[in-house]
């Protein structure tokens, strides 16, 4: 496509954030020219406890084929307490789908992950919306707005691109507005700017590192950044290339129903259907948050008939109405498992960076005592700092604030994979395969090559824009359209030499008008520079020829097989 229009963050005074987790969601916004507070959405349709986000939930009615959402977030909640729940369809943790290294089956409900996403935001955002038109930004319309929605810094290029996707469906903005309009945001990289805010009262200067931690729902994103302090302010360079996994505090949910499921023995199969998926979410709201690995907990039991059945029920440890359960138990079947996970994560990143002054615990997961006091014991005696800063579980949305006021805090990153083109090059006897050698009136070449511009682990600064010449050449008398292909590969060390080798996925096409004059002669050549920017959590790219310039916001192939 052609490219457009200078981006101007004048034009949209008010920036929005966006945090789309995968148990919870938040939001908070600022006016550009107060960049001093950040205000949090608080209050959420039909919460009922205090708690600063709304749930990342979904309800659909069965047999709708339309599959129209009927509610969402607390409201979602509510409705599965009714009696009239087993007439809906209820979605939960699919954020999870886009983990590529996750294995996840279709949705319950036959939509994709870009529509159940696109769904959520778009009735979210509609509320958002009415809530700062409510405040002081009555004055201000819709089109004033820029988002920053956040993503994990562990997903690929193209579960990235699904969620920019799902924006623009659920209409945050229009397809026709500048891709700035919309930043991704990595979600340690946004906890970053909010931690490097009080990073006077923890005492921490020019040349100091410290890694952030961020333990959500679903995933554990880490990087470590090294702060240098400017004329201009601190500043902010990724250190290692981050690293994450999908072991947030979901999956000490689901060892917490295994672990009931155990207790109860068969007799879990004839409980009523919401039973154990109600116990599970009181461990979450009362014992998981506060848990030490020390005391013993109780979880009260609701009143029902299911607990007189079993056989002996000071065995499972019921004792007046409650489901007594150990420290040692619930460290060993349900805590340690995840936890051990995300010691090793926090171990490779010290290993990558050598020096860490800091390690930050942030998200829902990461103000866990239990955590804070696992990571402590293990870490201390390598890194001095190791803190939970305040309201951790806000951290991510309201950095997000802070990178979309001032993206330039960040000045370097770490690219995460290996990047380039498709072009043909000189064929080389003995080395080329004879399948890719093509014949040409300028001689042979050789097809599928991968031009890399940027390998897994190089340092990137902001706004750094790599080139690369090429040229067309005019084989046929009828005008030929051209197509440059950019690809990626999760290649350690050399990039690959073809775009065919295992590992090497297509991220994107830009497609080019045919660049020949028609009264060109055959072997003639056109040059075109492509240019790609790695500076921000999303590559640009374009192709310049002459004076027109063609690019790309990265629509990538397959998105629908999520």
């Amino acid at each position: 496509m052609q490219q457009q229009q200078t981006f101007n963050p004048k034009d949209y005074p008010i920036v929005v954030a966006i945090d789309f987790g995968t148990t919870f969601s938040g939001c908070a916004y600022a006016y550009a020219q107060d960049d001093k507070e950040v205000i949090d959405i608080t209050s959420w349709p039909k919460q009922n406890i205090q708690y600063p986000k709304t749930p990342t939930l979904n309800l659909y009615k069965k047999d709708d084929p339309e599959n129209k959402l009927v509610a969402w977030g607390w409201r979602a909640k509510m409705e599965t307490l009714k009696p009239t729940a087993r007439h809906h369809t209820l979605l939960y943790q699919y954020k999870l789908h886009l983990d590529e290294n996750q294995q996840s089956g279709p949705l319950d409900v036959n939509i994709t992950v870009l529509e159940a996403i696109s769904h959520y935001l778009d009735a979210f955002h509609e509320y958002v919306v009415g809530e700062i038109m409510r405040g002081f930004a009555k004055n201000f319309q819709r089109d004033h707005f820029r988002y920053c929605l956040t993503v994990p810094a562990m997903w690929s290029d193209r579960a990235k691109n699904v969620m920019r996707q799902a924006a623009v469906k659920a209409k945050l903005i229009k397809e026709s507005d500048h891709p700035d309009r919309l930043m991704l945001i990595s979600e340690p990289e946004a906890a970053a700017l909010y931690c490097e805010r009080k990073c006077d009262q923890f005492d921490l200067g020019n040349g100091d590192r410290f890694m952030i931690c961020d333990a959500g729902g679903g995933t554990v994103d880490l990087i470590v950044f090294e702060i240098a302090v400017t004329s201009a302010g601190r500043r902010l360079s990724e250190v290692t290339k981050g690293h994450g996994a999908s072991c947030g505090s979901v999956f000490l949910d689901r060892h917490m129903r295994r672990l009931l499921e155990q207790k109860f023995g068969h007799h879990a199969a004839n409980f009523p259907a919401n039973i154990i998926p109600n116990l599970v979410d009181t461990f979450a709201d009362v014992i998981k948050p506060q848990f030490d690995g020390l005391e013993d907990q109780f979880l009260q039991l609701p009143a029902n008939r299911c607990f007189d059945d079993l056989e002996d029920p000071e065995a499972v440890g019921i004792d007046d109405g409650y489901l007594v359960l150990t420290a040692a138990e619930l460290k060993e079947n349900v805590f340690e498992p995840v936890v051990k996970d995300v010691l090793s994560l926090i171990q490779e990143q010290l290993t990558q960076a050598k020096d860490c002054s800091a390690i930050f615990l942030v998200g829902g997961f990461g103000s866990s005592n239990y955590l804070y006091s696992r990571v402590k014991a293990q870490f201390s005696n390598q890194v001095p700092l190791i803190s939970i800063p305040p309201r951790p579980e806000l951290a991510v949305v309201r950095g997000a604030v802070c990178v979309g006021l001032n993206p330039r805090v960040v000045t370097s990153r770490i690219a995460r994979r290996c990047y380039g083109i498709s072009s043909d090059q000189p064929f080389e006897k003995g080395k080329d395969p004879l399948a890719k050698r093509k014949f040409e009136v300028n001689g042979v070449w050789c097809i599928d090559r991968f031009s890399p511009y940027v390998r897994k682990g190089q340092k990137l600064n902001v706004d750094e824009c790599i080139s690369r010449e090429f040229s067309f050449t005019k084989y046929s008398e009828a005008p030929e359209d051209y197509n440059i292909a950019l690809y990626a590969a999760d290649t350690d060390g050399d990039p690959p030499r073809y775009t065919t080798d295992a590992g090497v996925s297509k991220l994107a096409d830009i497609p080019i008008p045919c660049p020949h004059a028609p009264s060109a002669r055959l072997g003639s050549m056109v040059k075109v520079k492509v240019n790609m920017n790695f500076g921000l959590n999303e590559i640009q790219a374009e192709a310049v020829v002459g004076d027109k310039v063609y690019s790309t916001t990265l629509q990538f192939d397959a998105v629908d097989t999520y």
